[in-house]
């Protein structure tokens, strides 16, 4: 579900604050402007409603936060940022980000106000999607999915462009518009905030010069998308402003969007922030944008209401009532201000009822779904993306804000977890890195019965039997301490099958224990690169097809503004950030950091002759590595991913995923290692997978509703 803020082109996601006693806010009466007295001051039934205000608010605040973070942290209001590299340990910062995805992502905020930049239409360029598969996902303040851009929806052999109009605009109720000569898909928002995602194809785990590289994708593909107003594509004479990788945010930006980063641990402020966002986002109401419009009318990229028979509604229309129902606890379409006879008592149930909701929704999400129907895989196939208004559709809503911000609608991809293993007795456990487990997937059966159970996911293919859909397998990381959040695990590295040592290293220094390296094509090297030295590395002190860190900030040499060269050092290890006062502490996944000892340089004196190149992290397998031909196949045709703490004995390298494990942490991290989580979440996601049938397998639910899927994913195996 991985949502995006993007750091230095990397994903990075504001993390979700869970309550916890030992961290109990303390509760006094609040010092902000009080508002009008409330009927409501009974400490249980403010506890109640609070609960449920969480649930049905986080998403606005969420939104909000996450537009602040993003304007400091990825790239100015209404401009989209990352797109640099895929998702990776030492570049995304939380939130389950995809490694065979690359992101673009943008805040929107289309309100025309001059405070906020006068923008109510901007202009969206996207690239040929027949076939380099994306999806861009436009959000709404609600996390609802209003339009759905890309390569099942709009498949297209050339560039399109879009003008994505925010609810006030002189186009909101326009499906195609012609200004000065030139045509636009209109693609109408129904809040003023909103929120651009978009997900791209990409194998990290082939040739750089590969088509289907994430390398390729972010030089051809990634650089079609471009994103302006209104008012500057028509200035430009229609000629679109591409996208340039290149934000980086200053210090002193990095510093204040920390202040947006986490949900905050106060209800107050959690409210405040919540009604900020409707303050400046309010909600839809009959008359917005398409609003009324007959369904059959609709063009391909914009997304209906759920249950929605014959005319359109926005997703989030329809939700007044709910709020009205909050104005009780000062909570309205104007902000959050504390009712005026509020004391203590009922600042203590509004943090209580804050707190509660936050447990429900966290119970939830590790329950959706699950059942020895599902072999105990987790996911949601229907109704999510977007969401109906109803205490079930609000619980989905805020379960997919902590679990990763925002999800697509099940057409576009289905996200699986796995959060316990249950052995044959139904016995159940934590899922824990230390241990071995397998995945087998077996060929599919022409005219098999339905549901068919463990077979290679059903995706679409396009005509000519090559498949437009995807799929991957993560082994995450999870912390305890905020169980929503996990982290693709620096122990990926460990798998160098997919990574060769066949460039050129130039130079060795054993005084200043330097190399100086020729670049790679799979980009710039950073502080805390892995990267692995050929079979002649043991003459220079170094271990052959070993992983290594950059340990150095590298020295870059360059001709006509090309990199030429780097000199860095290396080390054995990198220690990631981690929360040393949980008592399981997880590496926060990220550019932070530190070395460890410098591995000292030899010079055997001869002519040189070592070789290099970077580690691609096994972070995640799947299809790609079955069209790549890598993966390898069973006797019997069947596919078998192993995750595990070490390659196991009689595994090919090539189908195992690490995991992080105590003797693990302990090379890395010394004594403290040893206390460190190893809890590890396995998560499926299939892009565009095969349509519901009635009769072939397939993820979503089939069109009679006689049963919710007509595919189980594969049961998972403990080994040992």
């Amino acid at each position: 579900m991985a949502m995006a803020v993007l750091l230095n082109g990397s994903l990075l996601l504001p993390a979700h604050a869970e309550a916890h006693a030992t961290s109990r806010q303390p509760t006094t009466v609040s010092s902000d402007p009080h508002g009008p007295a409330s009927t409501l001051t009974d400490p249980g039934r403010i506890r109640s409603l609070a609960a449920k205000a969480y649930r049905w608010g986080l998403p606005a605040e969420f939104v909000y936060r996450f537009s602040r973070y993003n304007y400091l942290a990825t790239a100015p209001r209404n401009k989209l940022g990352g797109g640099r590299v895929a998702a990776a340990w030492n570049n995304n910062a939380t939130n389950a980000g995809d490694a065979s995805v690359v992101y673009l992502n943008a805040m929107l905020d289309l309100s025309g106000d001059p405070s906020r930049g006068r923008t109510r239409e901007l202009v969206l360029t996207v690239p040929p999607s027949q076939d380099d598969y994306y999806v861009a996902n436009l959000l709404d303040s609600f996390v609802n999915t209003v339009g759905s851009i890309g390569t099942r929806t709009t498949p297209s052999t050339t560039a399109q462009t879009y003008l994505v109009a925010g609810p006030t605009s002189e186009y909101a109720h326009r499906r195609k518009v012609t200004i000065n000569g030139f045509t636009y898909r209109v693609m109408t928002m129904d809040t003023n905030l909103n929120w651009l995602l978009i997900r791209i194809r990409a194998d990290t785990l082939v040739d750089p010069a590969s088509p289907a590289s994430a390398r390729s994708v972010i030089d051809h593909v990634v650089a079609g998308f471009g994103l302006q107003s209104l008012r500057s594509f028509e200035r430009s004479h229609h000629e679109p402003r591409y996208f340039e990788p290149g934000y980086t945010p200053t210090a002193e930006q990095k510093a204040a969007a920390q202040k947006w980063h986490n949900t905050p641990t106060r209800a107050t402020t959690f409210f405040k922030q919540m009604g900020r966002s409707l303050r400046i986002s309010p909600l839809p109401t009959r008359h917005t944008g398409l609003n009324g419009t007959p369904l059959k009318a609709l063009p391909a990229w914009v997304i209906a209401q759920p249950g929605a028979k014959k005319i359109y509604r926005y997703p989030s229309y329809g939700q007044r009532k709910s709020l009205e129902r909050f104005a009780r606890l000062g909570l309205t379409e104007r902000g959050f201000r504390v009712p005026s006879n509020w004391g203590e008592a009922q600042l203590e149930a509004l943090q209580d009822g804050f707190e509660l909701g936050q447990q429900r929704v966290a119970r939830a999400a590790t329950s959706v779904g699950v059942s020895s129907s599902t072999h105990y895989w987790s996911y949601l196939n229907d109704d999510i993306g977007s969401y109906p208004n109803s205490a079930a559709g609000y619980l989905m809503r805020a379960i997919v804000v902590l679990a990763g911000g925002s999800a697509n609608l099940p057409e576009d991809a289905v996200y699986a977890q796995l959060n316990e293993y249950v052995d044959p007795d139904g016995v159940a456990e934590g899922l824990d890195g230390n241990n071995t487990y397998t995945l087998t997937f077996t060929p599919p059966v022409d005219g098999a019965p339905v549901p068919a159970d463990g077979i290679l996911p059903p995706m679409v293919t396009g005509p000519d039997g090559n498949p437009k859909g995807f799929w991957s397998i993560h082994a995450y990381a999870t912390d305890a301490s905020q169980a929503a959040a996990p982290f693709i695990p620096q122990a990926s590295v460990l798998n160098t099958a997919y990574s060769d040592a066949d460039l050129a290293v130039t130079a060795v220094d054993p005084v200043a224990d330097t190399v100086t390296v020729t670049p790679s094509d799979w980009g710039p090297l950073v502080q805390s690169s892995p990267v692995l030295f050929g079979s002649t590395a043991g003459a220079y002190g170094l271990q052959p097809n070993t992983p290594y860190y950059v340990a150095s900030v590298p020295t870059e040499t360059t001709a006509d503004g090309i990199v030429t060269s780097y000199t860095f050092q290396v080390s054995t290890t990198w220690q990631q950030e981690w929360e040393a006062t949980e008592a399981h502490p997880v590496p926060i996944q990220g550019t932070g950091g530190e070395p460890g000892d410098v591995v000292p340089i030899d010079d055997p004196g001869d002519a040189l002759d070592l070789t290099w190149g970077p580690v691609q992290p096994v972070s995640q397998l799947g299809s790609q590595q079955i069209t790549s031909g890598r993966l390898a196949t069973n006797s019997d045709g069947s596919v078998t991913i192993w995750i595990a703490p070490t390659l196991p004995d009689g595994a090919p390298m090539t189908n195992w995923l690490p995991t992080p494990s105590t003797a693990y942490n302990e090379s890395v991290y010394g004594a403290a290692g040893t206390s460190m989580a190893t809890s590890i979440r396995p998560m499926m996601r299939m892009y565009y997978p095969s349509p519901g049938s009635d009769t072939q397998p397939s993820i979503l639910p089939p069109p009679s509703g006689a049963s919710t899927t007509t595919y189980v994913l594969p049961q998972l195996a403990k080994v040992g």
